[in-house]
């Protein structure tokens, strides 16, 4: 028996470009060199700290968020006189 996959507005088949008009889809399936994604939610976030955007899968938006958070870090301990990599 195979099953057969519905698509509908919920979803996009796109695997990249996405923008604002994909937020709140899912996507059916991304493969990827780590491993394959299904009805992965296509998400919206930004940096508090200086307001870069991205528009992708949710997968992707945490290590912008954590690569973000990580950069800002290092610009405040630099800013600091911190040499050893740690924040206060």
């Amino acid at each position: 028996m195979t099953e057969e996959l519905i698509v509908d507005e919920d979803f996009t088949d796109k695997t990249s470009g996405w923008t604002e008009a994909d937020v709140g889809k899912r996507i059916i399936e991304r493969i990827t060199a780590n491993g394959t994604y299904y009805n992965e939610p296509i998400v919206q976030v930004f940096c508090q700290f200086c307001a870069a955007e991205f528009i992708g899968p949710s997968r992707e938006a945490g290590g912008f968020l954590g690569g973000h958070e990580c950069f800002h870090a290092w610009e405040v301990s630099q800013a600091l006189g911190r040499e050893d990599g740690l924040v206060e």
